[in-house]
């Protein structure tokens, strides 16, 4: 060998070299063999007490933007308090100690102590069986912890209690991630925090929180989110534990879930085989979810709901959509009572309230009776089937009321709020007489005004991604035409009773049918999805304005016949909508088509418990733009003209605004009076 033969050569100092290259050879395999052989049971034992843990990480929930870029729900941070119990291991095992049981043993003389005059007492512990051992070792711990809590709460001035089951199963199974005790602190909390804690245990942690800036604003819309850790579509399915997380559940929060939810997360935690957190490595970033850029105009719902408010009260049951007609775009969506996003998906005592109904949006889920506000579509029909708009009709003053009218459809007499004379369409229009729809609307056939109303959808879903819609009832070519089908059932049809129901937002898209010409749009909601960064390169997606559903296939001819008697409604002193559109003080610079409409709610014994009131119109008459629907359920006596239709013109005043037109002298006024206190 190169050493040995280095070793016989007669130079000391080589000798020495390689002498010592020898030893530390000799060194290392002598450390190889300890490590090796020796040691390998420790090692592989040690390895055994370890393992992952792999945590599952929330991605940051997208934000939900009006028009105009304000933001409707974002995600604010929320502070928790937590305990890190694995920064309480020491404390744990000098608690131990403590509680641990001793006793005194007597201990005679020896050689040593002779000059004591009798036995010496020791203090020894007591020996104890696994059980005792174990029970001990919890209170220790749930001992160390409580008083940890206890000494938060007085700091903070927040009453704190620890409860033992939650503790002893979180410490089993989740002791490598924090403890929480305190969840969204505010900022009084989170001060007093700061300055009495420095280190230690006790952390803030910081999580992602639902937050929605305008509070119940639009709240039927934008839905709300419930606690929800479980695992989309994509996501890995197997967790050792799940961080706080959040799912939409109606509107747009539930509608657009998957997209403002974005992709999980997931890190690797390495425990020690006490369960304590050793390091933490990210196996997979989360992704953040997509914002939602809405159609609705925050300023026109507001507009919207202070206007409800304002003539009805915080919590009527009641309705409103205001649509664009040439796209189809929703400008505002309102339901009532209103709901916050936070509130509700914290309190489901207030959703089931059986009176108010809160958790209905009104909108899109609620079926109604439309009364008088479906006599166009039957005057429509009539007009197709060669009705002169000129001619008049003769109603017959009702023997039990002789200022009001009536008809008879075989032996059933219907009322009619109007008093008796002569109608022609547009008089019958705008006073809303039930006698001459029914006449004409028989005359016309059941049949053509249900071929009429499939072309306007009645009695299907609109298709709005919420969630949260029905399509309401109307009967079918097939059940009008069978066997059991009556006139009377024929004449409820002519003016919004009897075996139909539908929604706002139905209505909405009919009368913007009536204004655009014919064509039924598909109403939008969602404007387009985009990233949260928009440095990222992604590419928005977006919803095409104004795809046409159907087309009613009314002519022209038809179609301006009826605008001009809705004209009326609002024009004419006669009109029924005439006096929440000229007050004095309250002209608006804008020619509004409407029809108010009213229909009797009743129970299961036939007995008129309520009203469904309504005003339908759109806007501006020359070249219409807007559609504003307003429906109000009330126990109390009114109409659709008395208290629909000022809601509607305070909605109407609001657009003009918007769009820079002069907003009528109450609304000027009001505004004076807001701005002096």
């Amino acid at each position: 060998m190169l050493i040995v033969d280095e070793l016989k050569k007669n130079d000391p100092q080589l000798r020495l070299v390689a002498a010592m290259i020898a030893v530390g050879l000799m060194l290392l395999l002598a450390g190889l063999w300890w490590v090796q052989v020796v040691s390998a049971r420790k090692y592989q034992s040690h390895s055994e007490t370890q393992s992952i843990r792999t945590v599952r990480v929330p991605a940051v929930r997208g934000k939900i933007l009006d028009c105009e870029g304000r933001v409707l729900a974002e995600n604010r941070a929320r502070f928790n308090l937590s305990l890190y119990l694995s920064d309480l291991s020491g404390q744990f095992q000098k608690e131990y100690d403590r509680l641990r049981p001793v006793k005194w043993v007597a201990h005679p003389r020896s050689s040593w102590n002779f000059w004591l005059r009798s036995q010496y007492a020791a203090m020894q512990h007591v020996r104890l069986n696994q059980a005792q051992v174990d029970a001990l070792t919890w209170q220790a711990r749930y001992n160390v912890a409580d008083a940890a809590v206890a000494d938060i709460a007085e700091k903070l001035g927040q009453p704190l209690t620890l409860d033992f089951k939650t503790f002893q199963r979180a410490y089993e199974s989740r002791l490598y991630v924090p403890y929480p005790i305190l969840q969204d602190l505010n900022e009084t909390q989170i001060a007093r925090f700061e300055e009495h804690f420095s280190g230690g245990a006790a952390n803030l942690d910081v999580q992602p929180g639902r937050f929605y800036p305008y509070g119940d604003t639009a709240g039927h819309l934008l839905g709300y989110v419930t606690e929800d850790d479980s695992s989309l579509e994509g996501e890995d399915s197997y967790f050792s534990y799940r961080l706080p997380d959040y799912r939409g559940r109606v509107g747009i929060e539930g509608g657009f879930d998957a997209e403002l939810h974005g992709h999980a997360g997931a890190e690797a935690v390495l425990v020690n085989n006490y369960g304590y957190r050793q390091s933490v490595n990210m196996l997979e970033p989360a992704e953040p979810g997509e914002n939602v850029v809405l159609t609705i105009d925050l300023d026109i719902q507001q507009a919207a709901e202070a206007a409800l408010t304002n003539h009805q009260g915080a919590n009527v049951r009641a309705a409103i959509v205001v649509m664009n007609v040439r796209t189809g775009d929703i400008l505002a969506m309102v339901s009532s009572p209103p709901i916050n996003p936070v509130f509700s998906a914290n309190s489901p005592e207030y959703l089931a309230d059986p009176v108010l109904e809160p958790q209905i949006n009104r909108a899109t889920f609620g079926s109604f009776a439309p009364g008088s506000i479906f006599k166009p579509i039957v005057g429509l029909a009539a007009l197709e089937k060669g009705l002169n708009p000129n001619e008049y009709y003769e109603v017959q003053p009702d023997p039990l009321q002789p200022w009001h009218g009536c008809i008879y459809v075989g032996r059933r007499r219907i009322g009619d709020t109007v008093p008796p004379g002569e109608y022609n369409f547009r008089r019958a229009i705008e006073q809303s007489s039930n006698s001459y729809f029914i006449f004409n609307g028989l005359r016309t056939g059941i049949t053509n005004i249900v071929k009429l109303a499939e072309k306007f959808h009645f009695g299907e879903k609109t298709g709005l991604p919420t969630e949260q819609e029905t399509g309401g009832i109307f009967p079918s070519l097939r059940q009008v035409e069978g066997r059991d089908w009556r006139d009377g059932d024929s004449a409820n049809i002519c003016f919004g009773q009897g075996q139909m129901a539908v929604t706002p937002i139905q209505m909405a898209v009919a009368y913007s049918a009536i204004a655009n010409g014919g064509k039924i749009l598909q109403p939008r909601l969602v404007d387009r999805i985009e990233p949260q960064d928009a440095t990222s390169g992604e590419t928005a997606t977006n919803f095409p304005a104004g795809v046409v559903r159907d087309e009613i296939g009314v002519s022209r001819r038809s179609l301006s016949i009826l605008r001009e008697a809705m004209l009326s409604e609002t024009e004419d002193p006669q009109g029924s909508g005439y006096p929440a559109f000229h007050q004095p003080d309250s002209i608006l610079n804008l020619r509004v088509c409407g029809k108010t409409g009213t229909a009797q709610v009743e129970n299961e014994r036939n007995e008129i418990i309520g009203h469904n009131y309504w005003f339908a119109s759109f806007a501006p008459y020359e070249n219409p733009k807007y559609a504003v629907v307003v429906m109000v359920q009330s126990q109390s006596g009114g109409s659709g003209g008395s208290v629909c239709a000022p809601i509607a013109h305070d909605i109407y005043a609001e657009i003009l605004k918007k769009e820079g037109s002069p907003a009528p002298p109450s609304m000027v006024a009001a505004a004076k009076l807001n701005k002096n206190g």
